[in-house]
């Protein structure tokens, strides 16, 4: 049998460990996918790697973490990736990224036991942090691998999060939606709201930083007193006249015994959920989505790398007058470069429609054709290229492409900066 490229994968990084979901079609949910570890399956895969040097023997995950005095470990292969570019343990170089390369060849080789004839069609990794040097190591390695920018999607927790959210239960989402994650950085909480006055729903998160108030020493001190009265305080003042009516709770610090009946008291009128998953299966959801096999079509995700304009050009196509979208609000505006070619009938302008989805604004661009005139008409193909510089500034790009044999390229370009924001 052929391989065929159907596999929809999230793969989520924080805090040391790693976890991975695949879509599967006949249940239409995100399934974990497991190491092998005898009579179990470990999902939540320490990011570990440990090496015998005089044998060549690598082992990865628990298997590394638990490795004899013969092994030298690598215990945690985010971190090293975050950090200098090689380093030495009793007297052996490690090169960092090779490492990381090493640790999601790993991972990403499990879904061979369960879908040993399918390859993957969209990979979408998360992390918590879409500035780090983690995330460009991850895309280099990827693309070494196989899974170029056609197949790969980078985000972080925070669309992770949406994703997931809105794919549940309309009951689950009907009212605003928090998240509380507790981790090695402290604690975060994040609220999801959804704009209803029109469609597509427009959906938003706000973090606020906990951390000052609730440090993840607090779970290293082991004061189960104070940690649940800490953790019950900062919920009750962020949730304080809020119409929160479904709670997500993730992270290793809400694993301790404190965390069940602190999480009680959050049940009044509210329903709330605790579990390591959220972020794969939401990365997994967000997959689905952009395979175009999703069922979010009346959702637009916006965040601080998402754009919050429609993009359109005025055309004349198949014989009648419309609107050819090239940018949907909700794209991130770091992977936006798209290009349509045209060519001007009896035309000296062309129209650039913004539409902005958060206020209902819409306004004209008019880009002059002026200095590209003097062809017999419909004799010039130009292509227009949109791209930004920030969320808020996109760059037009128009490229005189000439007209074939008839009437070759200037090789002029003519660039413009437009607000959007």
């Amino acid at each position: 049998m052929s391989e065929e490229r159907q596999l929809l994968v999230g793969i989520d990084f924080s805090d040391g460990i790693s976890q991975i979901s695949c879509f599967d079609s006949k249940i239409f949910e995100p399934v974990p996918i497991g190491r092998d570890i005898g009579q179990e399956r470990e999902y939540e895969i320490p990011a570990a790697l440990a090496v015998n040097s005089k044998r060549g023997e690598w082992l990865w995950g628990s298997d590394a973490v638990n490795s004899g005095e013969d092994y030298i470990k690598i215990n945690n292969v985010l971190e090293c990736a975050e950090g200098s570019s090689e380093f030495q343990i009793r007297n052996y170089t490690f090169h960092a990224r090779e490492l990381l390369k090493r640790f999601v060849i790993k991972e990403l080789s499990l879904l061979k036991e369960y879908y040993p004839n399918e390859m993957i069609k969209k990979l979408v990794i998360s992390t918590d942090n879409m500035e780090s040097k983690l995330n460009g190591l991850l895309a280099d390695i990827c693309g070494e691998i196989g899974i170029g920018p056609d197949r790969l999607i980078m985000q972080n927790h925070k669309q992770s999060y949406m994703y997931y959210a809105v794919s549940q239960a309309k009951e689950l989402w009907n009212n605003n939606v928090g998240l509380f994650e507790y981790g090695s950085k402290g604690l975060i909480y994040s609220q999801i709201s959804i704009d209803r006055k029109s469609i597509p729903y427009i959906v938003g998160v706000e973090n606020k930083d906990l951390s000052d108030i609730m440090p993840y020493s607090l779970v290293e001190e082991g004061d189960y007193v104070k940690l649940r009265y800490t953790f019950i305080n900062a919920a009750n003042t962020v949730l304080h006249k809020q119409m929160v009516t479904t709670i997500y709770v993730t992270g290793r610090g809400f694993e301790g015994k404190w965390a069940a009946g602190a999480l009680k008291e959050l049940c009044s009128g509210r329903r709330v959920f605790r579990g390591q998953n959220l972020f794969t299966k939401g990365a997994c959801y967000s997959a689905r989505e952009f395979a175009g096999a999703g069922k979010l079509n009346e959702f637009i995700f916006l965040d601080e790398d998402m754009i919050t304009s429609d993009i359109l050009i005025k055309t004349y196509h198949n014989a009648s007058f419309g609107e050819t979208m090239l940018v949907k609000a909700g794209s991130r505006w770091t992977e936006t470069d798209v290009s349509i070619d045209v060519i001007p009938d009896d035309e000296e302008e062309v129209q650039i429609i913004v539409r902005n989805v958060l206020f209902h604004e819409t306004k004209a661009h008019i880009l002059s054709l002026g200095g590209f005139l003097g062809r017999s008409n419909k004799m010039t193909r130009f292509t227009i290229r949109i791209r930004f510089a920030d969320k808020n500034t996109c760059i037009v790009t128009l490229k005189d492409n000439g007209f074939g044999e008839f009437c070759p390229s200037s090789n002029r370009i003519w660039e413009r900066y437009i607000d959007i924001g």
